[in-house]
């Protein structure tokens, strides 16, 4: 893991920070936590994610999502899973103070669960689904699943996004992505169902085949013609997952979520969901190839443009093949729904099509 003199020694101190603030939280309770404990969890997390230490930083978000839901007092606030994000981030700052002061670098790119990075000139790129995470009062993200197009067997790739929040924020999450990037692109971009012209990025490759894009201050970003041949991408082997998965060996640190990949089920069924939730999320139960999946929605308000395209298609009575991420959880396929690939190109049925307040966006820009 290659990080510069600099980025180590401010990362040392927040790390030094955030461990005090986890023991002060763990020590006297949630409701006891000072806005400075709260605060450097979220200072950690921005320098975890600037840097693009994955791992750190996804568990910082985790727990900032719970303190935020106990805050606001919402009924999908989990005392189980803030615990378990808590001492996860005590965990990992910890080992990664000690490699960091011992110079260990095979122990520091274990724990950062991060690849090698390369320059990449360019890249040619469809999007077939985007994920999104919304945690209220702190920040949205969106994950654009993309596939490059060039050769027989398109590599899959990813690239992320995130934008802080405001406490009174009235815009839906979709609408910052009418902000422009400092690439000078709108993110916007990557809903539309053209080729993307990526040049001048970093790519790295995980475990699985599947690349990381991140943008430098000299990337750019274009749209060119519209795609046409979406049915390339309408086939899947689980044969790859079923390998990875048999040569994995678990660690004290692994989230079920690393493990997940791409899938795409052509022949489908769907089932209206079970009353009630789980941990903040609905249930519906898939069937494909005699295996069931619990495809997720959150219940919450960011989750109401997925649960309606769910309940259409509950009725339909043909389906598109569905596109999404699948990993595997106490015996359970958990499926989160990302698209359905039409011949006219990917219904993105995470998105919603609410309508943006154009003032309220541009208070945005006075972050």
């Amino acid at each position: 893991m290659n990080l510069a003199a600099a980025d180590r020694t401010l990362l040392k101190r927040q790390l030094t920070d955030l461990s005090r603030a986890v023991e002060e939280m763990l020590l006297t309770g949630l409701t006891a936590a000072s806005e400075s404990t709260r605060q450097t969890l979220d200072v950690t997390f921005r320098e975890a994610s600037r840097l693009r230490l994955l791992r750190l930083a996804s568990t910082l978000r985790g727990a900032n999502e719970e303190i935020g839901r106990y805050v606001t007092q919402q009924n999908e606030f989990s005392a189980k899973r803030l615990s378990f994000f808590l001492n996860r981030a005590w965990m990992l700052g910890q080992g990664l103070l000690q490699a960091i002061q011992n110079n260990d670098e095979a122990a520091l790119s274990r724990l950062l669960w991060t690849q090698p990075t390369r320059p990449v000139e360019r890249l040619e790129v469809v999007t077939l689904g985007v994920g999104k995470k919304v945690a209220k009062g702190s920040f949205c993200a969106f994950e654009f699943r993309l596939r490059e197009i060039s050769g027989a067997n398109p590599s899959p790739l990813v690239w992320s996004c995130i934008f802080p929040l405001k406490a009174d924020n009235e815009i839906p999450p979709e609408g910052f992505l009418q902000l422009p990037q400092k690439q000078k692109f709108k993110t916007s971009l990557f809903l539309e169902p053209k080729v993307l012209t990526i040049t001048n990025a970093m790519f790295a490759d995980d475990s699985h085949g599947c690349g990381r894009i991140t943008l430098t201050d000299t990337s750019t970003v274009t749209a060119g013609a519209a795609f046409a041949d979406w049915s390339r991408f309408t086939t899947w082997s689980p044969e790859p997952l079923v390998k990875r998965l048999q040569s994995h060996e678990p660690g004290p640190l692994d989230l079920e979520i690393e493990l997940q990949d791409e899938v795409v089920l052509a022949d489908w069924t769907i089932q209206a969901p079970p009353e009630g939730e789980r941990d903040g999320q609905v249930i519906y139960p898939i069937i494909s190839s005699h295996l069931q999946f619990d495809a997720v929605a959150p219940s919450g308000s960011d989750g109401t443009a997925l649960r309606k395209q769910l309940d259409d298609l509950v009725k339909a009575k043909t389906r598109p093949p569905l596109f999404g991420l699948l990993h595997f959880d106490r015996a359970r396929f958990i499926l989160q729904p990302l698209a359905l690939l039409t011949e006219s190109g990917p219904n993105l049925i995470t998105m919603s099509s609410e309508s943006i307040n154009s003032k309220a966006l541009l208070k945005t820009l006075k972050f």
